[in-house]
């Protein structure tokens, strides 16, 4: 149940010659998303508004409306709003609630012509990478229902990854759009920091110390698709108070040839599977081969992304999540109970709020200056392929430290656009590299991203 089936582009080229109708295709991905139902990872779904909606993109196509991503099927993740639909984010506090407006994103999507099909499934809170909850349950992976599909944006990634939707909408704080990407053989973007809003997000995260570090963004199986729903979700709303009114550059213009790209396959923090060294030196060698100029980089002193990315998440000890989550009732799936009582700890002052904010802002100063030596930066997103439920990639062990994601940290605490491609495998499980650029150059990583998926759809099977 895996494949890469046409791209929405395709799709939207076929809707505006009349080969099929808007709901012919929302029908079709429906009929997907059934047979999709062993992975678990739609949380909600109106059909008939779906299809109403299908109904009336045909209608506009027909009066000569062209907008861009008229009558396409689109999958949300379930910790963004739609109007309609229930907005869980997994936890039983908020159980029965539903939307009645649209988040930014959304609303952006649907004026641009696009259908919402299905909420799709996360860890409670969002603050995993392991989608598991007590409300909703577990969502496998589409490879080995044995395996994790990731977090948090795991519904997305294992529904894409199964060829069950098309592209779909996701957010990643700490890597919660590229590890179910890379877990999945799947595409996804998290952009630069202050270029997609996250109004309408539930947690919210910009008044904790999150700051900007979480980011909206395009997850799909084609990385054109990336660029197609890019434009669309960025630029200001004036209600994100982080967000700037900076464009997207265009990546079909982007020189791939004239790339300068640096490559590293350790952190020097936790061990990488060979596998995934592979892949690093496979995606450089493709880009090499595309006539950029590829060279094997140092990074900045790394070590300390992941405490600084939790002493951030949690300076108020996660009291707030507790708060948020009170009303569940104690109902949690143990990691999530555990990560609560384990986050007090890191309750900080005013001035040592400062000063962690100030650390951050260094490493993110030294980071900054280390990519933009380059082009883009070829890197592992995690330390293995998806692991079993409940363990660490790499080492496959029960998880009891998160510095596996160090590679994912980093750069969010950096604020940079990341798309993560599939380049390699490792077990017969899928193997994806982070591709980074400079700020407010996603349209670079997504050029590099679309010549790895090139070379990678050259091989022989």
């Amino acid at each position: 149940m895996s494949g890469r089936g046409p791209s929405a582009r395709e799709w939207l080229a076929r809707l505006d010659r009349g080969e099929l109708s808007s709901r012919e295709l929302v029908e079709d991905v429906l009929a997907r998303l059934d047979a999709a139902q062993p992975l678990n990872a739609v949380v909600a779904r109106d059909d008939e508004a779906a299809l109403a909606a299908a109904d009336a993109a045909d209608a506009s196509r027909a009066a000569g409306d062209r907008r861009p991503l008229l009558g396409l099927p689109l999958t949300i993740k379930d910790s963004i709003a739609v109007a309609g639909l229930a907005t869980t984010s997994g936890s039983w506090a908020r159980a029965g609630h539903v939307s009645d407006t649209d988040a930014t994103v959304v609303a952006r999507v649907r004026a641009a012509g696009a259908v919402v099909v299905a909420k799709t499934n996360v860890p409670e809170y969002t603050w995993s990478y392991e989608t598991e909850n007590a409300l909703h349950g577990r969502t496998l992976n589409p490879h080995d229902h044995a395996r994790t599909c990731g977090g948090s944006s795991g519904g997305e990634g294992a529904l894409l990854g199964a060829d069950a939707s098309i592209a779909g909408i996701g957010t990643d704080g700490g890597g919660s759009i590229r590890v179910p990407s890379h877990y999945c053989g799947t595409v996804g973007l998290r952009p630069t920091a202050g270029l997609v809003p996250e109004t309408g997000c539930w947690p919210p995260t910009r008044d904790t110390g999150m700051l900007d570090m979480s980011a909206v963004g395009p997850m799909a199986r084609h990385v054109e698709d990336l660029s197609l729903l890019l434009p669309v979700l960025a630029g200001r709303d004036d209600v994100d108070p982080f967000v700037q009114g900076v464009g997207v550059g265009d990546a079909e213009a982007v020189d791939v040839a004239g790339l300068r790209v640096g490559f590293y396959v350790d952190d020097d923090v936790f061990p990488v599977s060979e596998g995934t060294r592979s892949a690093v030196r496979v995606a450089a060698a493709a880009l090499a081969a595309a006539g950029c100029s590829v060279e094997e980089a140092r990074p900045p002193d790394l070590s300390e992304a992941t405490d600084l990315f939790f002493a951030l998440m949690a300076a108020d000890g996660g009291a707030q999540a507790r708060t948020d989550t009170a009303p569940a009732g104690g109902r949690h799936v143990p990691q999530f109970a555990r990560l609560l009582d384990d986050l007090r700890p890191l309750v900080l002052d005013a001035p040592g709020f400062f000063a962690l904010t100030r650390r951050m802002f260094s490493f993110r100063a030294g980071v900054r200056a280390f990519v933009d030596g380059y082009d883009v930066v070829l890197c592992p997103v995690t330390a293995g392929p998806a692991p079993p439920h409940g363990c660490v990639p790499g080492a496959e062990g029960p998880l009891s430290s998160y510095l596996a994601f160090n590679h994912t940290h980093a750069f969010s605490l950096a604020g940079l656009p990341v798309a993560v491609v599939p380049v390699a495998s490792e077990r017969g499980l899928p193997l994806g590299v982070q591709v980074v650029a400079g700020a407010f150059r996603d349209h670079v990583a997504l050029a590099a991203a679309a010549a790895l998926e090139r070379a990678r759809d050259a091989q022989p099977a």
